[in-house]
C-alpha cells in the first residue's frame, strides 16, 4: 500500500502586513504610556492636594480651639490672678504684652521683626518677595479643672488635695492656675500649691492647666532650600529648674500668616472694622480674628505652574518665577473670641 504524502504550503508575512502591525503595535504602546503618565499625574496632583487639605483642616482646628479660649481662666477674670511669689521665670521669654506670665494681655499678634517677639523665636521663616509674617500669642487654660474629691462631694471626705482616685494630680512639669469664685493664682506644679483647706489662702479651688501659645511660620535654617515652611507653637515646658520655651512642629507646609483683628465700635455685637496687627492700639477692645494661611505642597510638580496672585487679607502674594512648581492652598477662617467679648461687655 502505498502512503499519499501530502504537502502543506506555507506564506509569510509581507512587509505591509509587518508594517501594519509595528504602527499598530506602537499605537497601542503610545496609548498606554500615556495613559500611565496621565494616572501618574492625576496621583501626583491628587496626593498633593489632600497632604495641603489634611494640613490646612487640621492647623484651622487648632489654632481656632485656641483662639475660642483665649481669656478662660477658669473660675474668674485674669485681671482677678495673682502671681505665686515662686513663679520661675521663663527662659527665652518673650517681652512685654506677649510675656508667658502677663495677663494683662490674652491675645498678642505682631509681624515676626517686632520686639517683643523677635528674641523669643529662633527659627523664623522670611518669605521671599517681601511679604512678612505674623505672629500669634494666646493664652487661657484648658477647660479641664483639676478637683479634690467629685463633685456633687461630701466635705467629710475632702482631703483637700489636688486629684482623687490616682488621677487628676497636678505635675511638675506643668503651670496652673489655682481659682475659686472669688481670686485666683498662678503656680509652677513643682511647687507646693496653694492651701484650698477651708481658711486657707485659696479656700475650696480648682486648678486649671495654662496654656501659653506663640504659633509662627518657621524653617530650620539648616535644612535643604526646597525643605518647606511650616507652622510652628512654643509653649512652656519644665527644664531642669526652670520654665522655658520649647518649639512644636505643628504642620508642614505653611509658608504665610496673616491675622486682622476685629472691633466692634459701637457695642452692637457686630463688627465694624478689621485692621491688622501692627495697627492695632488697644488689645483690649479685639473680640474677634481672621486668620489667613497659604499653605504649599512640601515638593514640586514640573508639569505644573501657579501663576496665581493669593489675597491673604490686606496683602497680596504672587509666589516669584522659582517658587510656581508648587501647588498652593489658601486658608481662611473667621474667629470670634467669646471670652474676650464677654470681658468687653461687661467691663471685667
Amino acid at each position: 500500500m502505498r502512503t499519499a504524502i501530502t504537502h502543506s504550503r506555507q506564506s509569510g508575512v509581507s512587509l505591509v502586513e509587518l508594517l501594519v502591525g509595528m504602527v499598530l503595535g506602537i499605537m497601542l504602546i503610545v496609548g498606554a504610556v500615556a495613559v500611565y503618565l496621565a494616572s501618574k499625574r492625576s496621583y501626583v496632583e491628587v496626593e498633593q492636594v489632600a497632604a495641603l487639605t489634611e494640613n490646612a483642616r487640621f492647623v484651622q482646628k487648632l489654632m481656632n480651639d485656641s483662639l475660642r479660649h483665649a481669656g478662660f481662666f477658669g473660675e474668674v477674670p485674669a485681671r482677678m490672678v495673682d502671681r505665686d511669689p515662686n513663679l520661675t521665670l521663663v527662659e527665652g521669654n518673650c517681652l512685654g504684652p506677649a510675656d508667658a506670665h502677663n495677663l494683662n494681655q490674652f491675645v498678642f499678634a505682631a509681624p515676626i521683626d517686632n520686639a517683643n517677639i523677635k528674641d523669643c523665636i529662633k527659627d523664623p521663616y522670611v518669605p521671599p518677595g517681601g511679604f512678612v509674617n505674623d505672629v500669634l500669642v494666646v493664652k487661657h487654660v484648658l477647660p479641664r479643672p483639676l478637683l479634690d474629691s467629685p463633685r456633687p462631694h461630701d466635705p467629710a471626705e475632702d482631703d483637700y488635695e489636688i486629684g482623687f482616685d490616682g488621677e487628676g494630680k497636678l505635675q511638675d512639669d506643668k503651670t496652673y492656675v489655682m481659682t475659686n469664685n472669688i481670686s485666683g493664682v498662678m503656680f509652677d506644679g513643682n511647687d507646693a500649691p496653694p492651701d484650698i483647706k477651708p481658711g486657707g489662702a485659696m479656700p475650696n479651688s480648682s486648678a486649671w492647666e495654662y496654656q501659653y501659645e506663640v504659633f509662627y511660620v518657621s524653617k530650620d535654617p539648616d535644612a535643604d532650600e526646597d525643605a518647606p515652611p511650616q507652622l510652628s507653637r512654643r509653649v512652656l515646658v519644665w527644664k531642669d529648674d526652670h520654665m522655658e520655651l520649647e518649639t512644636e512642629e505643628v504642620a508642614e507646609g505653611v509658608e504665610n500668616l496673616r491675622l486682622l483683628f476685629g472691633f466692634d465700635d459701637d457695642d452692637d455685637g457686630d463688627v465694624d472694622r478689621y485692621t491688622n496687627s501692627a495697627e492695632v492700639t488697644d488689645w483690649s477692645q479685639v473680640d474677634s480674628v481672621e486668620v489667613y494661611m497659604l499653605v504649599r505642597s512640601a515638593t514640586t510638580d514640573p508639569q505644573y505652574t501657579d501663576q496665581k496672585t493669593y489675597q491673604l487679607g490686606d496683602e497680596a502674594v504672587t509666589p516669584l518665577a522659582d517658587e510656581r512648581n508648587f501647588r498652593r492652598l489658601l486658608v481662611f477662617t473667621s474667629v470670634s473670641m467669646r471670652n474676650l467679648q464677654l470681658i468687653i461687655r461687661g467691663g471685667a
